[in-house]
């Protein structure tokens, strides 16, 4: 083995420098790179030696200063985004058939245009019967996808309903916020040629602009929500959980549902993979966020459903400088690496 653990090493396609902390076989090692630790291979590090020497000045003088050297860069100004308040966008995918486009389905995304988290309750309804069930939260300013919906399951007389609870309590805002949409099949087809004929790409509607505030209780008022918990003889302790520990990076991010959740048996197969692509935006966008170079997904063969999902949102994330879905020794064709780009 070239490299023992302790040993400096450099990544040669970023130059940045890091120290082996574990061996992971005859290809491959654990580095750490200031507070984040993943695994390369060996072709992709090197002793950062020669590089040092190659790229300081033997006589050890500050390279010369040119024009504009001592020019500060501009100070970066803070913007401040303004709440407009949460939305379901619906964004239609077309089927093209002869001259003629038709709606194949109906995509489904909650954007958060708020500077509060929201926790949700989500719920589909085809012919009054729960078809899709979701429970989870949505950052400030961020985008979540939902589901699918078949264009033609609106002869089905669909129903969607939300439940939005405070991420962080908050005395002065109601415990919940119900909304429901009851989806009309001559309005959302007016809504959709009046789309195609002003050129956009997806409807939006307004859930709520501001979360409605807390209502006041009468001095009559008592909560009726503990009759039956309490009796003679009995105590009840309220221990405050302790806050989620932050998520930290992954250079290798299996998506196989078993790895996400261990309530997977059951599921529809519309479930698993809003599961599995709400996981694969969440640690594509805190790759990005911290300047993360590679990344493998792992996403299976399969019928090649969550694959051609993941390649979609690659294609429109601007983060994204290219990816690749070839055969790899290690994962076979069931994954994809993800290189991004920085400025």
């Amino acid at each position: 083995m070239k490299y023992e653990i302790g040993d400096k090493i450099i990544l040669l396609h970023s130059k940045e420098e890091g120290t082996v902390v574990d061996i992971i076989n005859a290809d491959m090692v654990m580095v750490e790179i200031g507070k984040v630790t993943f695994p390369v291979y060996l072709d992709q590090i090197d002793f950062p030696y020669f590089h040092r020497f190659t790229t300081t000045p033997k006589n050890g003088n500050p390279p010369a200063r040119k024009a504009g050297f001592d020019i500060k860069p501009e100070k970066k100004q803070d913007t401040f985004r303004m709440d407009k308040g949460v939305f379901l966008s619906v964004l239609p995918v077309f089927r093209v058939e002869g001259y003629e486009e038709n709606v194949e389905q109906l995509k489904f995304h909650l954007a958060n245009e708020t500077n509060s988290a929201w926790k949700f309750h989500f719920q589909v309804y085809l012919k009054n019967q729960l078809e899709l069930e979701m429970k989870n939260e949505i950052q400030p300013f961020a985008n979540f996808y939902l589901s699918d919906l078949p264009f033609e399951s609106l002869n089905d007389g669909p129903r969607i309903e939300f439940t939005f609870y405070p991420k962080e309590p908050d005395p002065k805002l109601a415990p919940s916020f119900q909304k429901t949409w009851k989806i009309k099949t001559k309005q959302i087809f007016q809504q959709l040629s009046d789309l195609q004929a002003r050129r956009n790409a997806t409807l939006s509607y307004l859930l709520f602009e501001k979360f409605p505030p807390k209502p006041e209780k009468s001095v009559n008022d008592f909560d009726t929500s503990s009759i039956g918990k309490f009796s003679a003889g009995t105590t009840t302790t309220i221990t405050n959980s302790a806050p989620e520990p932050p998520i930290t990076p992954k250079y290798e991010l299996d998506l196989h549902i078993e790895q996400l959740t261990p309530d997977w048996k059951g599921m529809k197969n519309i479930e698993i993979l809003a599961i599995q692509l709400n996981e694969f935006v969440r640690y594509l966008e805190l790759a990005i966020s911290h300047h993360q170079h590679t990344m493998f997904v792992i996403h299976g063969v399969g019928k090649g459903r969550l694959k051609d999902e993941i390649h979609m949102i690659l294609r429109d994330t601007p983060g994204v400088d290219k990816f690749v879905n070839e055969y790899h020794p290690r994962y076979g064709f069931g994954a994809t690496e993800i290189f991004f780009k920085h400025a």
